[in-house]
């Protein structure tokens, strides 16, 4: 069967995705085809997560191994697609920036019983896909300067004690 899902985002409205993609193919090839699809580097992590009907996060699939800790867990490598998605209408977020909590929405809005399908592939594309990370121009300092601008003389050691007293003293009254 071949899946056909809708990736969206809410930051550019006009920005649509049709992908297809084979029931059998993983999540990790469902991932590559929309890095691919949009420039984006493959070396930052990504997640799956299945949504329920309101976009709420229920089952992550991780690009990596995160440790189960006796919990189920799903990677991208060992999860097929039709391990986790089977209704038409079924929701999906897919989170390329965590820092800044950045996710595609998908929904698989088709379901092909009568095609083949031998590579998955983008069916349609509109729009500008957003950047992957968000970045900040960053205003450079000299920062040994400013580290030393910062920075008072407290003296010597020996004056530490004058004015703090003993570390005996201190332990005697009880800290």
């Amino acid at each position: 069967m071949i899946y056909i899902f809708k990736i969206t985002t809410n930051e550019y409205p006009g920005f649509i995705r049709l992908i297809e993609i084979d029931q059998e193919n993983t999540f990790s090839i469902f991932h590559s085809v929309i890095q691919q699809s949009l420039d984006f580097d493959s070396d930052q992590l990504a997640s799956f997560f299945i949504a329920d009907e309101s976009w709420a996060k229920r089952i992550e699939v991780t690009l990596i191994d995160m440790g189960s800790n006796g919990i189920p867990h799903y990677t991208m490598k060992k999860t097929k697609i039709k391990d986790l998605i089977k209704t038409k209408g079924q929701k999906l977020l897919y989170t390329f920036d965590f820092l800044n909590d950045r996710s595609f929405y998908i929904e698989l809005t088709e379901i092909s019983m009568e095609r083949i399908l031998n590579e998955p592939q983008v069916a349609y594309q509109l729009g500008k896909a957003p950047k992957q990370i968000l970045t900040e121009d960053v205003e450079l300092i000299d920062a040994p300067d400013r580290f030393f601008d910062s920075y008072h003389d407290y003296g010597d050691l020996d004056d530490y004690t004058e004015i703090f007293g003993e570390m005996d003293d201190l332990l005697e009254g009880g800290y």
